[in-house]
């Protein structure tokens, strides 16, 4: 139900339902046989407004996860949320389960080379009642292997999958009983030349239909020219997205530095256009996927995001030094912005000639929270249900300030997000912000 393993990937657009917000109408958003078209160069000119979180809920979580010798959490990957329990997968210690109270009620799975054990996690998925962890091989396929447990942490069985993943980003994707692989290009073997991005899969994990990026079109001789680092970290081309929103019986796609948000047709199994951002002037191919991006890069606007909710279409952008956030209302066609600063990271590559890698932090969308204090960031999308974001120990300080002096709608809520805040410790487990989308 949701695809959070490649640093995966989804941007925003939103919700007119607070009264807190301006309103902009833009002029050339025109809309004609259900496909919505929005000019963002447009947008962007707009007046900046705050976007608020309860216009997308009004109910939110806030959940302390208990820390036991058994519980240390370190680095969360991902949040899987049910209707009872809170599925964490954590870097260094592997997958976990708490209630949605965050009391620590079992691990699934461990480390080894045993039966039911596993290496290297590549995905959590969880499925109805069962626990499926893809185990990342040594080998460029990403998912060979997928081991299942019962919400107790018992094995069951392992699942070996055909190979279908030339680089070590693919992931599985389940939705309305469908399962998708979901692979960004980076091309280290030659056992498929067909550079597909999403494919629908059968029961068995096989392929049954393939779907592509359609700027990858006529490229493919370049891709795999451009494919491994043997040829070079400069001439290294790889890609984020695709960018996937899951709400409801919905899921839209939108390929990297491509216009298009598709909505996926489960009938006929097509993905059809349902927005088409025009967003100016673009970056060569050659620009965008280059590993070691030049600085001319960041002067184009960049889609990086999308989410849907019930009223709302959100999407995020980014251009030179801002991230935007965009809102689009499904019901009156208006559009509402709020400005951020970006934050480009640049970082030396050892042992290259002087290389640099950029790239942005937080690309995701962020909300002011009324509900209960401070931004709202919208970490992880565990089904098209929840959205979750992570307070570490490490900012409370910080964030304590900005909840104090902040305007909420509950000053109960206010309240009791400040006690728990108040008892965190430093060693402590996060604590999750959970929002139930209306």
């Amino acid at each position: 139900m949701k695809i959070q393993f490649i640093e995966i990937l989804f941007v925003s657009l939103v919700v007119s339902c607070s009264s807190h917000d301006g309103k902009n109408k833009t002029e050339s958003l025109v809309e004609e046989d259900s496909i919505v078209r929005i000019s963002i160069p447009d947008v962007l000119k707009e007046e900046k407004v705050e976007l608020y979180l309860s216009g997308e809920t009004d109910k939110i979580d806030i959940v302390p996860l208990e820390t036991t010798g058994q519980s240390l959490l370190s680095t969360i990957v991902d949040v899987f949320i049910t209707d009872k329990e809170i599925f964490i997968w954590d870097l260094k210690n592997g997958i976990f389960r708490f209630s949605h109270d965050g009391t620590f009620l079992n691990k699934i799975g461990k480390r080894g080379q045993g039966p039911g054990e596993y290496l290297y996690v590549n995905q959590l998925i969880v499925d109805r009642d069962k626990v499926l962890i893809s185990e990342a091989g040594k080998e460029s396929s990403a998912t060979k292997r997928i081991h299942v447990y019962d919400f107790q942490g018992q094995f069951l069985q392992t699942i070996l999958t055909p190979k279908l993943f030339v680089g070590t980003l693919g992931t599985l994707l389940f939705f309305n009983d469908e399962k998708f692989a979901v692979d960004p290009i980076a091309v280290f073997d030659d056992f498929r030349k067909n550079y597909w991005t999403v494919a629908l899969l059968d029961s068995s994990f096989n392929i049954k239909k393939e779907f592509y990026n359609p700027s990858f079109k006529g490229r493919e001789k370049d891709i795999w020219e451009n494919r491994s680092l043997s040829y070079g970290w400069k001439n290294f081309w790889e890609e984020s997205g695709p960018f996937i929103s899951i709400y409801k019986k919905n899921m839209h796609v939108c390929f990297y530095q491509e216009d298009t948000v598709y909505l996926y047709d489960k009938i006929e199994k097509e993905l059809k256009p349902k927005y088409i951002l025009n967003m100016g002037n673009k970056p060569a191919f050659e620009t965008s996927h280059q590993f070691i991006k030049d600085l001319s890069f960041f002067k184009y606007i960049c889609l990086y995001n999308i989410y849907e909710t019930q009223e709302n279409f959100y999407f995020v952008c980014t251009r030179g030094d801002k991230l935007y956030n965009i809102r689009y209302s499904k019901k009156s066609g208006e559009t509402f912005i709020k400005e951020k600063q970006a934050v480009l990271r640049e970082k030396s590559l050892p042992g290259s000639p002087g290389f640099i890698l950029r790239s942005y932090d937080f690309r995701r969308l962020t909300l002011k929270n009324d509900l209960c204090g401070g931004d709202f960031y919208v970490r992880f999308t565990p089904s098209d249900k929840y959205w979750v974001s992570v307070i570490e120990p490490s900012k409370i300080e910080d964030l304590m300030v900005e909840i104090k002096n902040g305007r909420v709608k509950s000053e109960d809520l206010k309240r009791e997000f400040i006690k728990k805040l108040d008892m965190m410790k430093e060693e402590d487990n996060p604590i999750l912000l959970i929002v139930t989308l209306k």
